[in-house]
């Protein structure tokens, strides 16, 4: 369990940089001080790094991955192999739960929870008992949504939490997540994904929380206090976050590793802003640099983003650990290093701490520094940032994992109840003319028809889960006896493998059309014998995740519904019958043709591991949906970049010769099965000075019959200022239930800073002048009252 440290992580590390002195003299006792739990974590560190050699320093700069069968006999770790691999020990280790690289993983991509404890302790206990210092390792997991490793419980995909518009429950989902990957030997959680969702063909917006930078940074402080806890030191039950990817921004082309050109102003207005925000209010632990170049320079040897701007004006403290390949991809990638030598100088330069996932370049330090290429001194401030982790944590005193617990506390009814909680509250309603909800007493005859209708789709960086409930179970197990629900795949997205299985690290095959062409014929018929449609398209994980090579991508360069999914659309239309159409997917979705023509839409994502219960609750009435939004849904390809946070040159002229161009759906657009009304914003103070709060109130009304949720979104705009702003920014929000006719007044309080930008000079500053501020339930329906501050 972890120690009671007596100095934060924070006040040490901040003076890790400077060349650290030789080892403290062992206590009276003969015990080395950084085996005492009782001694502050600089000493301990201190300590600790006075008596390691140069080779068993960098040791703990390197990690090993889950493909390493070097270490592992028949797929089971062997102390004997390590002896050989890792005499100097490790800093830590990737995805213990994954079988990539054994004999099992062909057939089966994950261990069982036991076996992964097994596997963790056994490391550990080799790492404590036979190498010379006895330096246990860090573990890092996936824990995008949910813990990716086997029967952990999944939630809806980032784009569905934020989709949520409740930073409470998100909170609440992630200290589950925590604990599920603590219990289970993991140190280090690899989320949240902080990048703005502003290009849809980038497969990796399924692992954003939306466009906006004020919301993301609520989800990605809620993520890291939930995963980490709201105070330091680490807690039992906790684990390390890591802050991704610094900086995405918006790839050229919607590829993955592409260049992110953009202003050094944009960069502040928006793609930092996250960043800056969740370093301030919640303290991570790490941040992982992103692949790309940014304003020219890789990520991954950028001293001007990780130094200046990560360390001395977002005021970062912690450890900076490279994306997998991050280092090496200098020289196969990008060209700006001959030799994997060469990119360890220039990584560590910039200030890299550990290279995942195998430290290869890392390996090539110590003959750096004897070459004197590097210095010994950046060494000492690396490790340093990794031994505080691991004293922090307390892996000295307990390095081992509670086999019985972790078998008993994954995945519990509790867990469970929450993911289907996340999953109804992610919904979002696009459409609808009235034919939802439907009625669970009224005799009809259902079509459940799609490719996306049976098997539960988690999206990426998920495991799999024996618990699973998919759209039409889900839909089987809550409709009464007076309906009659039928099935037929209508289309097959891509081509299934032998396991049938739809997993992110698959590649995607193309679906054969005259197949195809067969399960529509088959779709019509049992459509024809219906009263209502339930159409479930939209995505699988194959097509939509991170782009690793040439033969797994998940970027796109159209997004209307992949493969033969229009011809289905098609078809169930020229039914004549009423459709309810469900996308389950991982972006934002041109599916103009299905909007127009379905009597409703909604909006479900990758909704997790509940997702089928959830969407039978919402389906017949049982819950009300009340999701909105985070991302802006074009008509075409050929709007983007569109997002509603747009300069106000762009909203002036946006018109093609096509046409104008309007979104499909705007940003925090999203319907209920009830009606609101939101009052004019009042300001009980109408002018204030620079440096001023102020506070905005709004009354909001349920005007229907059902109880339901409502999200309140209040967006600035100044009206004149030294450099164009955005048109609307989003500045806070509430998510509120209220039952039949209640009415409620939000009260919202911010503080000057949310008026401030940067201004002709780059400074960061509130300038005099008006501002209009506006409330409503999207950024397409607003209300607004003018705010004037005075110098």
């Amino acid at each position: 369990m972890p120690v009671d440290i007596a100095i934060s992580r924070r006040a040490f590390v901040a003076s890790a940089m400077a060349v650290l002195p030789t080892a403290v003299a062992a206590k009276p006792s003969g015990r080395p001080i950084y085996r005492d739990p009782a001694a502050p974590v600089a000493d301990r560190v201190r300590d600790l790094l006075g008596r390691m050699t140069l080779e068993e320093k960098v040791a703990q700069m390197r990690c090993i991955q889950y493909t390493k069968g070097d270490i592992l006999d028949e797929g089971v770790f062997s102390a004997a192999k390590a002896q050989k691999v890792l005499p100097e020990g490790i800093g830590q280790f990737g995805s213990p739960s994954d079988t990539f690289g054994t004999p099992r993983a062909s057939k089966d991509y994950y261990r069982e929870a036991g076996e992964t404890v097994d596997y963790i302790n056994a490391v550990q206990r080799f790492l404590v008992e036979q190498t010379r210092l006895g330096i246990p390792a860090l573990f890092h997991e996936e824990t995008a949504h949910g813990l990716k490793s086997r029967d952990a419980t999944i939630f809806p995909i980032p784009l569905g939490l934020g989709s949520t518009w409740d930073p409470a429950l998100v909170e609440q989902i992630f200290t589950l997540v925590g604990r599920e990957a603590r219990l289970r030997g993991a140190t280090v959680a690899l989320s949240p994904v902080l990048d703005l969702a502003r290009d849809p063909r980038f497969g990796r917006v399924e692992e954003f929380f939306g466009e906006d930078p004020y919301l993301v940074a609520q989800m990605g402080i809620a993520s890291v206090r939930g995963q980490q806890g709201r105070a330091r030191p680490l807690g039992p039950d906790k684990i390390f976050t890591t802050l991704k990817h610094f900086v995405h921004g918006a790839p050229q082309g919607g590829l993955n590793t592409a260049p992110a050109d953009m202003s050094e102003r944009t960069l502040r207005e928006a793609y930092l802003v996250p960043f800056e925000e969740v370093i301030k209010v919640a303290d991570p632990a790490i941040i992982m640099p992103s692949y790309n170049e940014l304003e020219g320079v890789p990520s991954h040897a950028n001293v001007e983003l990780l130094e200046k701007t990560g360390r001395q004006r977002l005021g970062f403290k912690g450890a900076y650990f490279s994306d997998y390949g991050g280092v090496t991809n200098l020289v196969t990638d990008h060209h700006v290093a001959e030799d994997d030598s060469g990119a360890a100088v220039l990584a560590l330069e910039a200030g890299i701490d550990a290279e995942l996932p195998d430290g290869k370049a890392y390996k090539m330090l110590p003959e750096l520094v004897r070459a004197g290429r590097v210095s010994e001194a950046r060494i000492d401030a690396a490790v340093s940032r990794v031994l505080a982790l691991k004293f922090e944590a307390g892996l000295f005193e307990n390095p081992y994992v509670d086999r019985a617990r972790a078998l008993r506390q994954i995945n519990t009814p509790a867990a469970i109840k929450l993911a289907r909680t996340a999953a109804q509250k992610a919904l979002v309603l696009l459409k609808n003319d009235g034919v939802l909800p439907l009625d669970p007493n009224n005799a009809r005859k259902l079509a459940v028809i799609g490719p996306n209708a049976v098997e539960p789709l988690f999206g990426g960086y998920s495991a799999v889960n024996a618990k699973a409930v998919g759209i039409l179970d889900g839909i089987r197990a809550a409709v009464g006896p007076r309906i009659s629900v039928t099935h037929a795949e209508g289309v097959r997205i891509i081509k299934p493998d032998l396991t049938g299985q739809h997993l992110p690290g698959k590649s995607a095959r193309f679906a054969d059309p005259t197949e195809n062409a067969s399960l529509i014929e088959e779709a019509v018929k049992v459509a024809q014998e219906a009263d209502t449609i339930l159409l479930v398209v939209g995505d699988v994980p194959e097509i939509t995740r991170e782009t690793i090579s040439t033969s797994s991508a998940g970027d796109r360069s159209t997004l209307g519904l992949f493969g033969d999914q229009d011809k289905l659309v098609e078809a169930m239309i020229a039914t004549g019958k009423p459709i309810i159409a469900l996308l389950i997917n991982g972006r934002p979705l041109a599916v103009t043709r299905l909007a127009e023509k379905a009597n409703a839409l909604v909006e479900g994502w990758y909704l997790g591991q509940e997702g089928g219960n959830a969407f039978a609750d919402m389906l017949f009435g049982r819950i009300n949906p009340g999701g909105k939004l985070t991302v802006t849904f074009p008509r075409s390809v050929g709007e983007l970049p569109l997002f509603y946070n747009e300069h106000p040159s762009v909203k002036a002229r946006r018109r093609y010769v096509e046409g104008k161009s309007a979104p499909l759906f705007p940003f925090g657009h999203g319907l209920s099965y009830t009606s609101f009304d939101l009052s004019v914003p009042r300001l009980p103070k109408a002018a204030i000075k620079v440096g001023e709060a102020f506070i905005v109130e709004v009354d909001v009304t349920n005007t229907g019959e059902r109880a339901g949720d409502e999200v309140v979104q209040l967006y600035i705009r100044d009206d004149v200022s030294s450099v164009p702003r955005p048109v609307l920014e989003l500045k806070s929000f509430r998510r509120v239930t209220l039952a039949p006719g209640e009415k409620q007044t939000l009260r919202f309080e911010l503080g000057a800073d949310a008026l401030a930008f940067w201004n002709i000079d780059m400074n960061r500053v509130v300038e005099p002048g008006t501002f209009t501020l506006s409330t409503g339930p999207s950024s397409a329906s607003l209300k607004t009252v003018k705010l004037t501050v005075t110098a």
